[in-house]
């Protein structure tokens, strides 16, 4: 590589690293006090967008296939139980006020629940059907959903991918050999992106907890939800033989890029102990 290709790679460098210093940002405060900053280098107004016209086509394929809030008695709950966390969300994130929530059902039997960017959210019927759910455990789920958008969790991964994208472009750019790009790429890979995968699920289930708990739902339910889980995927793995294509049918909102149900309510369980989340002081609230 001559000079200039080098005082050109470092200058990008440069470039590079600003971009990512400024774009750091903390968007939530925590009860836990444990908030981290987060790289968040695409725009909040574009992801919301997109996500806005994702949510639209999901919705509108339900509303034509007749699926869309179909079971009343359920949609009435979501509903219910949607509103209380959104109206605690603000404890979390101020901003989030401003959000155009919407929340939705779905007939379907997928055991599934999640929440856009934005506040776009929506729960499958098939859910509460398997899991025989009660609203506290309902609460769980959807604030563990909810909290994946009050964190910016989508935006997050997004940012990382345009990162890596970034540096690809720039060494191709400087005609850097392939085998230095996929380094970078496998260290990229490993040290950031993966990671952060089942580190961001377990950030949202405490999250969860934290909202759960704030709007007066009984926070124990955070574990009892994730033995249900457990349980489940145990059930799946024993019909198909193989935990892997077990785990191909679980929509990855709720399982399958998660850490373990076992790892999550030992987890949940020990945050609800060190913080003394309990049922008397939701009664007081």
């Amino acid at each position: 590589m001559n000079n200039f290709l080098k005082a050109t790679l470092v200058a990008s460098s440069v470039i590079f690293g600003s971009c990512v210093l400024t774009s750091c940002t903390q968007t939530t405060n925590s009860m836990f006090g444990d908030d981290r900053s987060q790289l968040l280098l695409v725009s909040e107004e574009t992801l919301n967008a997109e996500a806005k016209q994702a949510y639209d086509e999901v919705i509108n394929q339900a509303k034509a296939n007749g699926t869309l809030n179909a079971d009343e008695n359920f949609s009435k709950r979501v509903d219910m139980i949607s509103k209380r966390l959104i109206d605690y969300a603000t404890e979390l994130r101020a901003d989030c006020k401003n959000w155009n929530w919407e929340v939705n059902t779905i007939k379907d039997p997928t055991v599934n629940a999640w929440c856009m960017p934005g506040g776009k959210i929506c729960v499958y019927t098939g859910l509460n059907d398997t899991l025989n759910l009660t609203d506290d455990e309902l609460a769980s789920i959807i604030g563990h959903e909810i909290s994946h958008a009050l964190k910016e969790h989508s935006r997050e991964k997004r940012s990382q991918a345009s990162l890596q994208s970034g540096l690809t472009t720039v060494a191709k750019i400087l005609g850097v050999k392939k085998a230095v790009t996929d380094t970078a790429n496998l260290a990229y890979n490993t040290a950031f992106a993966m990671p952060f995968s089942r580190d961001q699920e377990s950030e949202a289930d405490k999250y969860g907890l934290e909202l759960m708990y704030k709007a007066g739902f009984d926070p124990n339910a955070s574990v009892t939800v994730m033995e249900k889980l457990s349980k489940f995927e145990k059930e799946e793995s024993a019909k198909s033989g193989n935990t892997q294509n077990a785990a191909d049918k679980l929509l990855s909102n709720i399982t399958s890029t998660h850490p373990s149900s076992e790892q999550r309510f030992t987890d949940l369980r020990k945050l609800i102990e060190e913080h003394h989340l309990s049922q008397k002081n939701i009664d007081t609230k």
